[in-house]
């Protein structure tokens, strides 16, 4: 990312409202800062696709503002799967799968999500594993919520144990 894009992210956004977001939670400012540098931002309007179901998955996304929309296009027609939230990552287990995208994402509204491609994630594990390790189980934790949210399992429950 080019520091003019840097510094632009980080006024609109400042470390504190990112250490809100899920994908960015417990981690240090200077990790953060290497993520958003490694990263690729992309800028959607409302309607554009993010990515299609079946394409190979080099990379995933973390929602900077805006909200993107996971469906699958079945016999019956669009079936929507969950909405994202800021700062929620997507497209990360067909990335960390290495399989085809299970299904499509579309913007609901003008969007700014980050790109991080599997290149990045590994120079993120070999600059500083510990700090890896935490984003990883951001990332891992999105992925479940998704997986509940897909099995119909409201967020009601989250506070039981399983």
């Amino acid at each position: 990312m080019r520091t003019d894009e840097l510094a632009l992210i980080l006024q609109r956004t400042p470390y504190e409202s990112l250490h809100e977001m899920s994908a960015f939670g417990a981690l240090p400012d200077t990790f953060i800062e290497k993520v958003l540098q490694f990263g690729e931002l992309v800028h959607l309007e409302k309607g554009e696709l993010l990515f299609r179901k079946g394409e190979r998955p080099e990379s995933f996304f973390i929602v900077l503002s805006g909200d993107i929309t996971i469906y699958d296009d079945t016999d019956a027609g669009r079936h929507n799967i969950r909405t994202t939230d800021i700062g929620e990552s997507l497209g990360f287990p067909a990335m960390i799968a290495l399989r085809p995208r299970m299904f499509s994402s579309v913007a609901n509204c003008d969007c700014l999500v980050l790109r991080i491609t599997s290149q990045h994630f590994a120079e993120l594990y070999e600059w500083n594993l510990p700090q890896f390790a935490i984003f990883y189980m951001n990332l891992s934790r999105d992925m479940s919520r998704f997986l509940r949210n897909c099995a119909g399992v409201s967020d009601e429950n989250d506070a039981v144990s399983d």
